[in-house]
Formats: structure tokens, C-alpha cells, sequence
């Protein structure tokens, strides 16, 4: 008699991450396309509406890279996941560039609100100084988005690849 081999399956933590992975993904290019389309307008012309939009943005991301820290913490714990593991460490450095353009986040919201005394004394200098030290920072959350849509197609092919049949 042949031997019938068992196709692989997701562990159920490890499939839950790699959904949350997937619905970070989402909110990634969301926010790509937040920065891209309305950035400029709000340095420009100071529209509440769009800063809201942006900040949420980032909010949304920053909380989504906190869950899935945690999903893959969970994963690799209890379900031995390696990838897991090696995902939920680039989360880590996701969060931590997510604080570091917290204060140009905050200062942004601050200023277009009219807490400009708030914002200046998160600024510590003048405007065009501390939107020009911004570049780094926010260039560094551009390239850990794109790490998040790669993430997310890496889980969105896991996913389909140990789909049952």
C-alpha cells in the first residue's frame, strides 16, 4: 500500500498573524498613499482635514505593528514559528521608527490646530530647520512600508499556499 503523505498545515496562531500581517499590509499602502497625495497640500495649506487623515494614518499603522509584535511573539511562542519570529523583529524596528516621527507627527497636528506654542517646544527650532531633519526619519518610514506590503505578500502567499484543498 502507498503511503499517503499529510499536506502541511498553518498552526492557528501562525495563520492569525499571517492574517494581521495581511490587514497591516492594507493599512501600509494606505498610508503610502496618504503621505504621497496629501503631504505637500498639508505643508502648503495647513488643511485640518488632511492632517487628521494622515495622523490617523499613521496611528492605524503604528498600532498595526504593535498587534502583529505581538501575534508573532504569540506565534513563535506557543507555535515554534521561525518566520514568525524574524517577522515580529522587523515589526520591533517598525515601532521603533513609528516613535521616531512621532514628534514630527505630533508637531505637525499641534501647528495645524493652532497650538503653535505646543509645537514649537516640540520643534526646539524653527520650522524649515526641523521639516529639513525630517527627511531621514520619514524616508526610514517610507522603506518600513514597503517592508510591510513585502511582508504582507509573503503571508498573503503562505496563506494561499497552505490553503486546505
Amino acid at each position: 500500500m502507498p503511503i499517503k503523505i499529510k499536506r502541511p498545515e498553518l498552526k492557528p496562531r501562525e495563520k492569525n498573524f499571517c492574517v494581521s500581517t495581511l490587514v497591516c499590509m492594507v493599512i501600509s499602502v494606505l498610508f503610502t498613499a496618504e503621505l504621497f497625495t496629501m503631504m505637500n497640500r498639508i505643508l502648503d495649506t495647513g488643511s485640518k482635514v488632511m492632517t487628521c487623515a494622515v495622523f490617523a494614518g499613521y496611528l492605524l499603522f503604528f498600532a498595526m505593528c504593535i498587534v502583529c509584535l505581538c501575534k508573532g511573539a504569540s506565534a513563535y511562542k506557543y507555535e515554534d514559528s521561525m518566520g514568525a519570529l524574524g517577522k515580529s523583529l522587523i515589526y520591533s524596528v517598525l515601532i521603533v521608527i513609528c516613535l521616531i516621527n512621532l514628534r514630527f507627527a505630533l508637531a505637525m497636528v499641534f501647528y495645524v490646530f493652532g497650538k503653535g506654542n505646543i509645537a514649537d517646544n516640540i520643534m526646539d527650532k524653527d520650522h524649515q530647520t526641523f521639516i529639513t531633519e525630517q527627511y531621514v526619519p520619514w524616508m526610514a518610514m517610507f522603506v518600513g512600508l514597503l517592508l510591510a506590503d513585502v511582508m504582507g505578500i509573503y503571508s498573503a502567499w503562505k496563506l494561499i499556499k497552505y490553503q486546505k484543498k
